[in-house]
C-alpha cells in the first residue's frame, strides 16, 4: 500500500514539474518573439520622395543627395 502511495506522489510530482517546465519554455519563447518584433518595428521608418532626384529616403535620415537644388 505504501508503495502505491509513493508511486502516485512521484507521478504527480513529475506531472507538476513537467507543466512548470513547459510553462517556462513558453514564456521564454514568447519573450524572444516579442523582442524580435520590437527590434523589427524600430527599424521601420516612413520615406519621403525628393522632389529633385525622385529618390525615396528615410524621413528621419534626410541628407543631401548631391544634386543641384536638393532640399535635403
Amino acid at each position: 500500500m505504501l508503495q502505491k502511495i509513493l508511486l502516485l506522489v512521484g507521478v504527480l510530482a513529475i506531472v507538476w514539474y513537467g507543466f512548470k517546465y513547459v510553462g517556462r519554455l513558453t514564456q521564454q519563447r514568447d519573450r524572444k518573439i516579442a523582442e524580435k518584433e520590437e527590434r523589427a518595428r524600430k527599424g521601420i521608418s516612413d520615406t519621403v520622395q525628393c522632389p529633385v532626384c525622385d529618390a525615396y529616403i528615410a524621413e528621419d535620415l534626410k541628407s543631401d543627395c548631391g544634386k543641384v537644388g536638393c532640399p535635403y
